[in-house]
């Protein structure tokens, strides 16, 4: 297999050096330049034609975002490096909305255990992007029509690598009056899922915010599981967050929620299991459909990573796959009782 070429776009000296010799340790990988600056990355990226970047969110000069589309527009795929702050989670779920395929934060310092994890999912990502599909987006929103009964059923979604651009586009179809509950796995870290419900509930007419333990169910609202801990249903169905370990190296993982909600709601549950690599969300798919639920599955040709919904496909825990432009329309379609088919 031919080395993925990379660049690495820093200002921090002990980044720069310490992505720098975890890809020089791998057999699949080669550094091909190294800018110290937004401005150097984008020259380089078009001089150099890297099969992806790291791009650091916050710079001089010129910043990571700034640098984006230019870098994007070398046909690079780009891997955003963020600090853990407020201002670095709403500037990096930005870049995903413009570009990036995913981000990773930056360590403390090199004896945490950040640091091993880090390194782990930086390298997990880098190998990943060769699965990334670009431009996959269609430019049409397919607007579900208002519901005209009200339900009893909740909504619940799983979502990962490529999730923040596609929930928002998603949110953009539901109507205004959305009769459910709907509860989001998102894979993020800490401090970043706050920023994305912030961005959900600007985007369209669902309200969103990230849960807190004990939240009851609402109809028309949204929440989305705090990252660094699990998300359940409880038999009042109330949300508790947990903090077991991580199953399939991810907190939250949905695959928590999902069977959770086949036990207390049954048939009630509609799963959605959208973009991301790995196989979280799979078997508690599968428990929902075994309760009587239905399952939806984003599809592939829209997909920037189908790798969730391929499994919970393969193990025949999906009824209908959709393309992400109408997951709204079938989303609706589903809580009105009518049969979902894929177009």
């Amino acid at each position: 297999m031919k080395k993925q070429r990379i660049l690495i776009v820093d200002d921090s000296p002990f980044v720069r050096r310490m992505i720098s010799d975890w890809i020089k340790d791998q057999p699949d990988m080669e550094v091909i330049g190294i800018g110290k600056n937004g401005e150097e990355g984008a020259r380089l990226a078009q001089e150099l034609r890297p099969d992806l970047v790291t791009l650091d969110v916050e710079m001089p000069v010129m910043t990571g975002l700034e640098a984006l589309p230019e870098i994007v527009g070398s046909g690079a795929k780009v891997l955003m490096v963020s600090s853990v702050t407020q201002a670095g989670a709403t500037a990096t779920l930005e870049a995903l909305d413009h570009g990036a395929f995913d981000f990773v934060t930056k360590p403390n310092n090199a004896t945490s255990l950040r640091f091993v994890e880090c390194r782990e999912e930086t390298l997990e990502k880098i190998r990943a992007s060769r699965y990334v599909r670009s431009s996959v987006r269609s430019t049409t929103v397919i607007s579900a029509p208002r519901p005209k009964t009200k339900t009893d059923r909740v909504v619940l979604i799983a979502s990962s690598t490529g999730g923040p651009s596609t929930l928002r586009t998603l949110w953009e179809g539901l109507p205004k009056g959305f009769p459910a509950p709907i509860v989001i796995v998102q894979h993020m870290p800490v401090g970043f899922t706050a920023s994305l419900a912030k961005r959900l509930d600007a985007a369209g007419t669902v309200p969103c915010r990230e849960a807190v333990n004990g939240d009851p169910l609402v109809p028309g609202q949204a929440y989305v599981a705090p990252g660094g801990c699990h998300l359940v249903l409880d038999s009042k169905l109330h949300l508790q967050t947990s903090d077991d370990e991580k199953i399939h190296g991810v907190k939250p993982a949905a695959d928590f929620l999902f069977e959770s909600g086949a036990k207390f709601l049954g048939s009630r549950a509609l799963g959605v299991v959208l973009t991301g690599m790995g196989r979280d969300g799979a078997s508690g798919a599968l428990a929902i459909k075994k309760a009587g639920g239905t399952v939806i599955g984003e599809a592939e040709c829209s997909c920037v990573i189908y790798g969730m919904p391929k499994a919970a496909k393969e193990i025949g825990a999906v009824d209908a796959e959709f393309k992400l432009e109408e997951i709204a329309s079938a989303i609706v379609a589903n809580l009105s009782g009518r049969v979902v088919r894929a177009s």
